[in-house]
This record gives structure tokens, C-alpha cells and sequence, in this order.
């Protein structure tokens, strides 16, 4: 039996309400559940606005046009980060400035990031690294305006507060392997009204919501379906469900990696802050010898997988680079992902640690255990 990294958990109710707009013939960017998913999401995340688009670069994009971000600005970023961030800084026109990331919650560092603000500096893009907020108060004490991309963040909290409501504008990724998950789809978040009213116009081809066909602005067209937005409705209506059904599925490794004693192979759980509540995107661990061990797991049809190289390595980045980046290096090299989703079975969970555990023991012997960061 073949292990998928991810599976689609999908509500009985956002399938109903998925065959209701096709039925209906709402099938595009306009319909009844687009607006039903944006109350129910906002809501969700304490916002006062919320904006559906097609994907979440969709929605780092549209955020970063609303804000009027571009040429001759830059924005701040992770070295460490699933790359659409980075790329949509250089779509505008800006320029991505790279900041190594901290031991205990592999987001921003943010001293690193006090050092590289300039005068130029418009923003501080804090991306919630595999569901882990950023420190937020940290970083708002450094000036520029921080947007916060929660993709991989659903259920997640920092001190408290839900991750989607710690910046200016936040952002969300629905693609099918996240917790809330419709396919593809995105949305923004907000309670900057007139933020929010730049940020629609824009989303709409810049058309006025007054005047049918008349464009007072240069838009796009970032709009969700409405049959990804009524999949959506359904999955948030069952948000706490999804979330603790990921959470459900960490708890599980978690015991298991522990009643293995794998930590004493050098196998370590990513940390998590005191004050973070973090989000199980991808249940993720790392080890000194990593493809050791990802190369038995898929010779036994197991699909776990290598987390992202830096985004300075990156060729179209690599020109932004300053220095190294050695806390972003040693976890891209050694962190990895293990098959992940909702409420997992336990013969599965069973049968990932027992191949890890086999493929721990073909890592070289009498060669140093790099160390996964300390709690804190």
C-alpha cells in the first residue's frame, strides 16, 4: 500500500453545496456563495473583510497591488519560505530582501530583520513557515507594515490571537493539500476598509461596482468560482473539525515518534514556541541524514519529501542574496515531510514510523546528529 504526503478531506456539506451551484449554473466569479464564504471566513479569523481569489499567490499579489507596492521598494522576507511569496515581491516590481529565520520557530528572526530595514523598506512579508505564526509583536516594533501570509496556517494563534488577523492585510491559500482546502483558491483579509475597497476593485479587472464596464483603474481578474467558494463554505463551516482532525494526526506522531525513541536516533520534531499555537500543515521532522532516509521511505511507497531549498539559492533570486543565510541552510537541508491530513488512520501512522524507523537505520554510522533547534 502506497502512502500519499496528502489527502483531500472534503465535508459532506461542501459537497452539497458544490453540486447546488452547478445545478444553479453558478459556476463563475460571481454567485451567491462567493459572498457566503467571505462573511463566513471573515468571521472565522475576526476580520472585518475578507476577499475570495484563485489561489493564495493570487492573493499575495492583490495584497501587495493594493497596498501600491512596487518599483523602488522592498520588502522584507523569509530566506526559508514556499517560494509564491518571494515571487509576487518581484511581480510588482520590488525588491525581495532576505531574512535568515529564527531556531525556535523557523520564521522571521526578528533581529535579523531590524538590521535590513532601510528607508526604502515598505513592508515586512511574515510568512507563517508550516503553520507557525511569526512574532508579531516583535516585528511590528520595527516600523514597516507587516502583511501576514497564513497560508499554511489555518487554526494557528499567536498569544491567543487567530493567525489571519496579526497584519495590515493577511492572506490564506485554500490548494488542496491545506487544512481548509477547496482545490485551488485563495482570499484576503482585512479591516482596513478602504484597503479592502482598493483591494475588490483591483480583484475585479478594476471594473466599478457602480458602473458596469467602466474601469477607473488597471485591475485583474483574481476571482474565485463560486463552486470553489460554496467547497469552501462547506470546509469552513467544518473548520474546527479539519483543524483538530490535522491536530489529531501530529498528537499521533508525536506518540509514536516518542515511544520509539527515534529522538535518540536523531530525529527531531520541528519546535514550537511557548506562545505559539501552531497549525499541522505537513507533520515535519528533520535529520542530519535526511535522504538516507526519504530514499527508503519511497522505496516503500511512502511519499514523504524534502522541504523547499532557500529562496536566495533560487536562480531568479539569487542576485537579491546578501551574506549567508545558516539557520534557512541547515533546516533546508535536513527537514522533511511526512505524510499528512486530517484524522489519520492509525495503521497508516503505524506503518510511516515503522519505515522511518527502518530508514533510520540505514543512515551512516559514526557520523555527528546535527541538533532540530531547542524549544522555546
Amino acid at each position: 500500500m502506497n502512502v500519499a504526503l496528502s489527502s483531500l478531506t472534503l465535508t459532506e456539506a461542501a459537497r452539497g453545496y458544490a453540486r447546488d451551484a452547478i445545478d444553479t449554473g453558478w459556476i463563475s466569479g460571481t454567485g451567491p456563495y462567493i459572498r457566503r464564504f467571505e462573511e463566513a471566513l471573515a468571521r472565522r479569523v475576526d476580520r472585518r473583510h475578507a476577499i475570495a481569489v484563485s489561489s493564495g499567490t493570487c492573493a499575495l499579489a492583490l495584497a501587495l497591488h493594493g497596498l501600491e507596492i512596487g518599483l523602488g521598494d522592498e520588502v522584507v522576507v523569509p530566506a526559508l519560505t514556499f517560494i509564491a511569496p518571494v515571487a509576487m515581491v518581484r511581480a510588482v516590481g520590488a525588491t525581495p530582501v532576505f531574512a535568515d529565520i529564527d531556531e525556535t520557530t523557523w520564521t522571521l528572526d526578528p533581529e535579523q530583520v531590524a538590521r535590513l530595514v532601510s528607508p526604502r523598506t515598505r513592508a515586512i512579508l511574515a510568512v507563517d513557515v508550516l503553520g507557525h505564526p511569526c512574532d508579531y509583536d516583535r516585528l511590528a516594533r520595527l516600523g514597516p507594515m507587516v502583511i501576514e501570509d497564513a497560508a499554511e496556517a489555518h487554526g494557528a494563534a499567536y498569544r491567543g490571537r487567530a493567525a489571519g488577523s496579526l497584519g495590515r492585510v493577511s492572506i490564506f491559500s485554500f490548494h488542496a493539500n491545506k487544512a481548509i482546502a477547496t482545490g485551488e483558491g485563495g482570499c484576503v483579509v482585512t479591516d482596513d476598509d478602504a484597503l479592502h475597497d482598493r483591494m475588490r476593485l483591483l480583484a475585479n479587472h478594476g471594473m466599478s461596482a457602480e458602473r458596469p464596464y467602466w474601469h477607473p483603474v488597471v485591475g485583474h481578474n483574481f476571482r474565485m468560482t463560486n463552486v470553489t467558494a460554496a467547497i469552501g463554505l462547506g470546509q469552513v463551516e467544518h473548520w474546527d473539525e479539519l483543524i483538530d482532525g490535522r491536530r489529531q494526526t501530529a498528537a499521533g506522531y508525536d506518540e509514536r515518534l516518542r515511544s520509539r525513541g527515534l529522538e535518540m536516533l536523531g530525529l527531531t520534531r520541528r519546535p514550537v514556541a511557548l506562545w505559539a499555537r501552531e497549525s499541522c500543515w505537513l507533520y515535519t521532522v528533520m535529520h542530519a541524514h535526511r535522504e538516507s532516509v526519504l530514499g527508503h521511505l519511497r522505496s516503500r511507497g511512502v511519499d514523504a519529501r524534502s522541504i523547499w531549498p532557500t529562496a536566495p539559492q533560487q536562480l531568479p533570486y539569487r542576485e537579491f542574496a546578501r551574506g549567508s543565510y545558516p539557520v534557512a541552510e541547515r533546516i533546508s537541508r535536513s527537514a522533511m515531510w511526512l505524510p499528512t491530513w486530517a484524522s489519520m488512520a492509525e495503521n497508516i501512522l503505524d506503518r510511516v514510523v515503522d519505515e522511518v524507523a527502518a530508514g533510520l537505520e540505514t543512515v551512516p554510522r559514526g557520523v555527528p546528529i546535527a541538533s532540530g533547534g531547542s524549544q522555546g
